[in-house]
């Protein structure tokens, strides 16, 4: 170990939520939410509007005095209506069934509020037991670490959990929010990357900002200045296994964002470290006291501002880590790499019945980029495959987190 492998980043810790919010889910997938008038109504997505309290045979609105008794009518469903004759139900709130699942725990308020002062917030555990444990099968890690992967087909398709995970909703309503536009995009496809235990010798990642930016790495494209308070993107880091310190949890300098540019060239930036020679003659990477790992439970969700300096952790243990990255980006910001492919292959697949319609409308939302053509045609973007062979093949910056 170089003099400079201290490993003396600072652990911010999240531990599971003792306790959640509910959601309440319509058969399509939207939220039972009180409007702006105080009725209770069905939302395409979530806010504090859309968080209840379960419990004792009632469902209590978070934040007002609204309270529905829910009966149980079958296969996990339930019927809802409300307590108080003076409560207003608008379309067939009261008549249709509901699905009564784990909200976050925290209001989604409280979570932009986190975000917008620090550029930064953490979902503890957010993601669904049941989704986690398929994400790490596809993964082969944790409980999985005995299979192998399934490299006959994308793992878009491997069920739906990937999916899911990418449509999770309070991180996709925290983008929205925190880039003051409603019209986001997946920057590149989800998909899972698994970091194996570290050799001691291995090329590892330098501290960068994330895409569009790419200050720190050799790319093409990236942002040439300061974008002060228009947010071009927003990362989402999920734990697919448990992110520690010890097992190579990313490293950030928290409210770096705020700098609005890049890492310094002494922490060893991503452009440098990528040099296969550069660890043998330097050590890792900058990893004092003046950067931070964010160690949470597996289904956690980490966003932050793509302009924060961060660089992937050293796995020192003897497991896999399983981690997606989920880059987001405003629709007018060209996509990392094409998404309609992945899009495609899961429309065609079983694991798109899987999906409920709210969650259909909003994949292809995220995932299927266009744009404004003549006398206003909207056309998907997409790749030439012909032309691309055509041409050399471009250095990709290394993506370990």
């Amino acid at each position: 170990m170089a003099a400079n492998d201290v490993f003396e980043e600072r652990a911010v810790r999240f531990t599971k939520p003792a306790s959640r919010h509910a959601m309440a889910l319509a058969q399509d997938g939207r939220f039972l939410a009180l409007d702006e008038s105080g009725a209770v109504s069905i939302a395409d997505e979530v806010s504090d509007a859309a968080m209840w309290h379960h419990g004792d045979g009632r469902l209590e609105h978070a934040t007002h005095p609204v309270a529905l008794t829910v009966t149980s009518i079958e296969d996990d469903r339930y019927r809802l209506s409300p307590i108080d004759g003076s409560i207003r139900v608008a379309d067939d709130s009261q008549t249709a069934s509901y699905a009564i699942v784990p909200g976050p725990e925290l209001l989604p308020s409280e979570y932009l509020a986190h975000f917008k002062t620090h550029g930064w917030v953490c979902l503890a555990a957010i993601l669904d037991a049941e989704v986690v444990d398929a994400l790490q099968r596809i993964a082969c890690t944790d409980g999985h670490a005995h299979r192998k992967p399934d490299r006959s087909r994308r793992q878009i398709c491997q069920g739906s959990a990937l999916a899911k995970t990418a449509l999770e909703p309070v991180s996709v309503w925290l983008a929205r929010q925190y880039m003051q536009t409603d019209d986001i995009r997946l920057a590149h496809s989800p998909g899972i990357g698994v970091m194996t235990p570290d050799d001691g010798k291995r090329t590892v990642q330098g501290w960068h900002s994330d895409y569009p930016y790419h200050w720190g790495i050799n790319a093409e494209g990236k942002v040439p200045t300061p974008s002060g308070r228009t947010v071009m993107g927003v990362q989402r880091i999920v734990c697919v296994s448990e992110f520690t310190k010890y097992r190579g949890a990313t490293a950030f300098k928290l409210g770096s964002h705020a700098l609005d540019r890049g890492p310094p060239k002494d922490w060893g930036l991503a452009s440098a470290v990528y040099d296969p020679d550069y660890r043998a003659a330097h050590g890792l990477p900058y990893n004092g006291a003046d950067a931070d790992v964010i160690e949470a439970p597996a289904g956690s969700m980490i966003l932050f501002d793509t302009r924060t300096w961060h660089r992937a952790g050293i796995n020192r243990s003897r497991q896999n880590r399983a981690a997606i990255l989920m880059d987001i980006t405003p629709a007018y910001i060209v996509p990392y790499s094409d998404t309609t492919a992945d899009y495609r292959a899961l429309v065609e697949s079983d694991a798109h019945d899987e999906l409920n319609d709210r969650e259909k409308r909003e994949f292809q939302r995220l995932m299927v980029h266009r744009f404004l053509g003549p006398a206003g045609s909207r056309a998907v973007i997409g790749t030439d495959a012909e032309l691309t062979e055509k041409l050399p093949a471009a250095r990709r910056p290394l993506r370990r987190y």
